[in-house]
């Protein structure tokens, strides 16, 4: 996961830096892909230090200015490669941003945060409650849906204001619903990709779905409100000894 939060970051920082895009811009990510290689990623008690090579490309121009983009990007630790990621992104002016985010007539007031009873964090790992970003669906679990859990005071996934869901609680809740769905509570994540549809608002309930995959440690993972489709993708989990005792059971292909 911080693979992901790297590309994202420096496809923000490239595109300040090196293509002139104005601090005052808002960046709205499309898509995100990250592999990684977990095995060269484990550094133990040493120092590693993880080089990036990066690479824009695709770009999108409206009077001379960015308005689109994708970086790719490569990581290495030492001599070895530890993982890839791609994101694309989306450069607003504010004008622009608040036609895009607030289409319409739509109320920009925001209403009471839906607060669903927490899933156990033993059953994804959490480090504490507070990390626990899945609740308990109504209709219940047993179809693989839950409730997505927004904190607004998490230090972390909310370091700065908001006025969506923003795109790293959806990943780290696609990784802990995958973990949820296969029953592997601490499987690291190989890879990931998420595809950001429109805008998930903070104060209505959002349908987390896990769907597993025929290929063992693959789930489909969608995001919903109201029945629209926001946010979909596809997590593949880490198979580990222990892990591939837990049945794994689906009928959508969710990795390559």
């Amino acid at each position: 996961m911080i693979l992901a939060e790297t590309a994202r970051q420096s496809a923000i920082y490239l595109a300040h830096r090196y293509y002139k895009v104005p601090l005052d811009r808002k960046f709205t990510m499309q898509s995100m892909t990250v592999d990684a290689h977990l095995d060269r990623l484990t550094i133990g008690s040493a120092v590693g230090e993880v080089v990036l090579d990066a690479q824009v490309t695709e770009f999108d121009r409206r009077r001379g200015q960015l308005t689109g983009f994708a970086v790719d990007l490569v990581y290495h630790l030492g001599n070895a490669l530890a993982g890839t990621a791609r994101a694309t992104a989306s450069v607003l002016t504010r004008d622009e941003y608040e036609i895009a985010r607030w289409p319409g007539d739509r109320d920009r007031s925001m209403g009471p945060i839906p607060q669903p009873d927490a899933v156990a964090r033993s059953e994804v790992c959490a480090p504490d409650d507070g990390a626990v970003t899945l609740g308990r669906h109504a209709a219940g679990s047993g179809d693989g849906r839950w409730r997505l859990r927004v904190d607004l005071s998490h230090p972390v996934l909310f370091d700065h204001p908001c006025d969506h869901v923003p795109g790293a609680l959806v990943l780290e809740a696609a990784r802990q619903a995958s973990r949820l769905r296969l029953g592997w509570p601490c499987a690291e994540v190989e890879s990931i990709t998420m595809r950001f549809r429109q805008f998930l608002e903070l104060d209505e309930p959002t349908t987390v779905t896990a769907v597993p995959s025929h290929d063992l440690g693959c789930v489909a993972v969608s995001f919903d409100q109201w029945g629209v489709e926001k946010a979909s993708g596809s997590v593949r989990l880490s198979i580990t000894p222990a892990s591939t005792d837990q049945p794994c059971v689906g009928t959508q292909r969710a990795c390559r």
